[in-house]
């Protein structure tokens, strides 16, 4: 038989209670892990939240745009106190 069933259970417990019950009635079966799709590397939860991604495109998007406005320089130890208001 070639038909197939998607079970996503909610928790550990019904995962388990699911396995056991299939293992009874000596049905085949295949676990597979859901695994999300990260827009980072590393699977960090902040990319998770759709506003954080899109602030950092509206950000990367803003930087492309105006390579030189809103640029800081600071050439000497004045400049970097007058950036920091000291």
């Amino acid at each position: 038989m070639t038909d197939s069933i998607i079970i996503k259970p909610r928790n550990r417990k019904e995962l388990s209670t699911l396995k056991k019950i299939l293992e009874a009635l000596d049905a085949s079966f295949v676990l597979k892990k859901e695994v999300k799709e990260s827009v980072s590397p590393s699977n960090d939860p902040y990319y998770d939240i759709p506003e954080n991604v899109a602030e950092l495109e509206k950000r990367i998007k803003n930087l492309k745009k105006n390579t030189n406005e809103n640029k800081v320089i600071l050439k000497t130890k004045e400049d970097i106190k007058n950036l920091l208001g000291l």
